[in-house]
């Protein structure tokens, strides 16, 4: 029986295409049974669990261990989140209570803590933290497997290619994954943080979320279709699907395959116009692709990860450690690191801070810093005396105000200080900058950019400020619009205030990554974007071949318009002109 066609949206993770048969890989539904235990068989019930977890414990070190081998430590690091999870007091405390208050069997209890649990972060606001449920769900059924004494290998036994369809995957389930049994993977829940995706764009198997409602039209040996460029995944594809879908997966490949002739080459206009293509990162191993999709520079190295699921705060010399790496890797190209851009609920440390009714706009990012100033010191610290090694920057994020830039040099100039007084040497004249993601800095960017070296705009964060939408709500996330009048005056007025004192400025977010609106960015003035590293190509190639003046006409076209119906029809209208027809020619070297 033909499959039904069928064809569904997604979120790109990690870019490429896949075509062949569907392996639809479904929940792990495990039965449990509650039974009553006698006063007599609670320790020993309890001895059954410990020996689950300790199980547990060991399974996770040795994949651990695979993952390290496979792609590297940092990507490894992902299963130190599982094994604090294995010393949760939410998780396993309160089942080894349950067990001695309710007497009832640790399979039972335990599956009833997890979904309390489940619930509890899968509600949270903050996007990274809430993907955290599916870490808390695969650690769960991996102490109940092991109670049970049922052993799943899942992925593990594929005997030929596929194509993924699941709910959803864990980090275990894609740890156990290879390239040439899994062509690509699609789900029905995950988010862009999710330690699935970051696994998924190690691997680089092409990869989307979020596809909502795929179980219900697909079953194991399905012919599909997936790009993962477009974020599209197709059941039982005709034949012009088929096509375009082979289309987008050859000019993926001939993008990838100009990258030897490129990746030396400036992104320079026919006019001269040069601009700066900055890769963003966010583990030390993403610095391999920057550099092999021809970077300028690292332009956002995201600090957060060293944070994350911790125990206790990272030291200087752990920091420093990192950051030295990155910088000795892309010497003598720049790298701009943003100072730790989280709120309290984010990881686990000694820093004493409650529930946030709204954590985005609560305390974090630099406010964090400043309230917390030795926390802020330990990594200015790192960062400077890793600053000897090669070219580094330091930005700010969340910036709302003068005095917020005032508080964080001035504390950045105090280390300085000790640092000298020490004997260890740092770059004395290291940029500093600020990220412009709050409208309040936006629209006083004159005031603040006599105060930095440069300017970064953040957009997104800066959209969904401005035009008080979640992107990740399903609800309203189709009033997320970057092409807003109101969002792109915003851009307009931070580039205008930046080049009137004489300083550069920067913009990264998904704005950037898309050729169609970089040529619009290019227009208004930017001076550098910083994208996802396999953006880069495509970006330099639409760049060359250009001419700036041509960008600037469409300029004054775009902000005469008052209605974002107009300006995306404009901004249509660019496709068909420019991006559509560069994409058809081979790549000018």
């Amino acid at each position: 029986m033909a499959a039904t066609h069928r064809k569904l949206q997604g979120i790109s993770v990690s870019p490429g295409v896949a075509i062949g048969q569907a392996f639809v890989l479904h929940a792990r539904e495990v039965t449990v049974q509650a039974y009553a235990l006698g006063d007599q068989e609670i320790e020993a019930e309890i001895a059954r669990f410990n020996r689950a977890v300790q199980s547990s414990q060991k399974q996770i070190e040795k994949l651990r261990e695979q993952v390290a081998a496979k792609i590297d430590q940092a990507h490894a690091a992902i299963f130190d989140t599982h094994l604090l999870i294995l010393q949760d007091p939410l998780l396993i405390d309160e089942t080894l209570r349950l067990i001695r208050e309710e007497k009832k069997n640790a399979e039972f209890l335990l599956s009833e803590v997890t979904e309390k649990v489940v619930e509890l972060f899968a509600n949270l606001q903050d996007e990274y933290f809430s993907a955290r449920h599916t870490d808390i769900q695969d650690v769960s059924h991996r102490i109940l497997n092991n109670l049970m004494e049922i052993e799943h290998q899942r992925l593990a036994g594929l005997s030929e290619p596929v194509v993924v369809v699941a709910h959803d995957l864990t980090p275990s389930d894609t740890a156990h994954m290879t390239r040439d049994k899994v062509l690509g993977f699609v789900t029905e829940s995950g988010s862009l943080t999710s330690h699935t995706a970051i696994m998924a764009k190690a691997l680089e198997i092409p990869a989307i979320v979020g596809c909502e409602g795929v179980l219900a039209h697909v079953r194991t040996g399905d012919p599909v279709a997936l790009d993962a460029l477009k974020g599209i995944f197709v059941v039982g594809p005709e034949e012009d699907e088929l096509a375009g879908c082979v289309r987008s997966g050859e000019d993926f490949e001939r993008t990838s395959a100009s990258l030897v002739g490129l990746r030396h080459l400036p992104a320079e206009t026919l006019d001269g116009y040069r601009v700066e293509l900055s890769a963003n990162i966010e583990l030390p191993k993403e610095v391999e692709q920057a550099i092999r999709y021809g970077a300028d520079g690292i332009g956002l190295f995201r600090t957060e990860f060293i944070y994350l699921d911790r125990q206790r705060l990272p030291t200087e010399e752990e920091q420093y450690e990192v950051y030295a790496g990155v910088l000795t890797a892309m010497q003598p190209k720049s790298v701009i690191f943003r100072t730790l851009d989280l709120g309290g609920d984010k990881f686990l440390s000694p820093v004493p801070l409650g529930r946030e009714l709204n954590p985005f706009l609560g305390l974090r990012a630099i406010r964090l810093c400043l309230e917390y100033p030795d926390v802020f010191r330990t990594q200015l610290r790192a960062i400077l005396r890793a600053s000897a090694l090669g070219n580094a920057k330091i930005m700010f994020p969340m910036v709302s105000s003068v005095r917020e830039v005032r508080a964080a040099k001035d504390l950045l100039e105090q280390t300085k200080a000790d640092l000298k007084k020490e004997g260890k040497p740092f770059a004395e004249n290291l940029e500093t900058g600020i990220m412009i993601e709050i409208p309040a800095a936006a629209i006083s960017a004159d005031m603040l950019a006599p105060e930095v070296d440069f300017f970064s705009i953040g957009t997104n964060d800066l959209i969904q400020y401005t035009i008080a939408v979640d992107r990740v709500n399903e609800k309203v996330a189709h009033l997320y619009e970057p092409m807003h009048p109101s969002i792109l005056r915003l851009i307009r007025n931070v580039v205008n205030a930046a080049h009137q004192e004489g300083i550069w400025v920067g913009l990264c977010g998904e704005m950037a990554a898309d050729p169609v609106t970089a040529i619009i960015l290019l227009g208004i003035g930017i001076d550098e974007l910083s994208v996802g590293p396999v953006a880069i190509p495509e970006l330099k190639s639409v760049i060359r071949q250009l001419r700036l003046s041509e960008t600037k006409e469409l300029i004054g076209e775009v902000f005469r318009q008052k209605d974002v119906a107009v300006v995306k029809q404009i901004i249509r209208d660019i496709s068909e002109r420019y991006i559509y027809r560069l994409r058809d020619e081979q790549i000018k070297v």
